[in-house]
């Protein structure tokens, strides 16, 4: 597995848009405030032509022109860090055009969430670079920042190697009124396990809503990765956006059904945004048979704050009482 180098003041931030573009003024304000804050920390940052960009339905630009602006970025040896401007529906779309192996050539940390697992999961199961996700470009906006922001920071520099669980989340999705807004929690944070538990092995996962649409075409190698790793064994992370019982079982049968859960050391689900239906019983349902621990309310996905997750990084996780910590170690150590 391939851990690129930690960043640090001086490096090249780069900021595309493989999925949605940014045009509302509150927004693009948030992304000027990113811009201005990450430069003001010793960054130079540079954001690609379609991050600005908005052609409607959750696409920044055309297929051809998200993939050929992702490959000039990822492909780029003068930059430390690629970061997606947005999530939205379409990213695979663009693999008709790039299949991500520029990134081979100049291995770099690539982030996003959401729509921009696609990216993630094929540098991290493909290619054995270690990716990550989080928040995409417009956390960096928010004034103050939220604990979660400056430690995603503090992972990508080398500082930190692991990350305990908030203490509050927020319910849902906020009105922005100046585009600066902060994480306001509002529900208390408690990580839902059967009793106290610890396991290990190399993270991947990403939103369900996306995952499916790999499972079984021709895009999939998870049974091959997973092969690679079989001695530290895989943990899988998944939440989704917007899902309800029923497809949110086929999802996880189709994943199960084409290999992906073979060597899984456990399972991390983090909130879902909208779902209609229990889906703690849901997976109980699909995964119980398994025998393997399942944690469920986790800080990762729709629901912020969200800790950082690395693909390809040997990862712990511990519950106690309701409260979790994630750690990577060894992550520092040369590779």
């Amino acid at each position: 597995m391939i851990r690129p180098r930690f960043i640090s003041a001086g490096d090249r931030i780069a900021v595309t848009a493989p999925s949605a573009g940014v045009s509302d003024p509150t927004d693009v304000r948030r992304f000027e405030n990113a811009v201005s804050v990450l430069r003001g920390r010793g960054y130079d940052v540079t954001l690609t032509p379609n991050v600005y960009s908005d052609i409607g339905d959750g696409r920044s630009s055309s297929a051809e022109q998200r993939a050929k602006e992702a490959d000039s970025v990822l492909g780029d040896p003068g930059i430390a860090y690629v970061i997606s401007a947005k999530g939205g529906d379409h990213l695979n779309e663009m693999f008709d055009h790039t299949d991500l192996s520029c990134i081979s050539d100049a291995p770099k940390w690539v982030q996003g969430y959401s729509d921009n697992t696609d990216i993630l999961f094929r540098i991290t199961t493909v290619y054995d670079i270690m990716s990550v996700y989080c928040g995409n470009f417009g956390d960096y906006g928010m004034e103050p920042w939220h604990r979660s922001i400056s430690e995603n920071l503090e992972f990508l520099e080398g500082k930190r190697t692991e990350q305990d669980s908030f203490d509050t989340y927020e319910s849902g999705f906020k009105d922005r009124i100046t585009g600066l807004e902060p994480i306001e929690g509002d529900v208390p944070v408690r990580w839902i396990s059967d009793g106290n538990v610890s396991f290990s092995g190399i993270a991947i996962g990403g939103c369900t809503d996306k995952l499916r649409d790999m499972a079984g075409t021709g895009w999939d190698r998870v049974r091959d990765f997973a092969e690679r790793y079989r001695d530290d064994g895989i943990v899988w992370y998944m939440e989704t956006y917007a899902s309800d019982a029923t497809s949110f079982a086929d999802d996880l049968r189709k994943m199960r059904d084409n290999g992906w859960f073979e060597h899984a050391k456990g399972f991390v689900f983090g909130r879902p945004l909208f779902f209609e239906g229990d889906y703690v019983d849901t997976v109980r349902g699909v995964l119980g048979d398994l025998d393997l621990p399942i944690v469920f309310d986790a800080d990762i996905g729709h629901k912020a704050p969200r800790m950082t997750i690395i693909n390809g990084a040997r990862m712990v996780v511990d519950v106690r009482d309701g409260r979790g910590r994630i750690s990577y170690p060894g992550l520092t150590e040369d590779y």
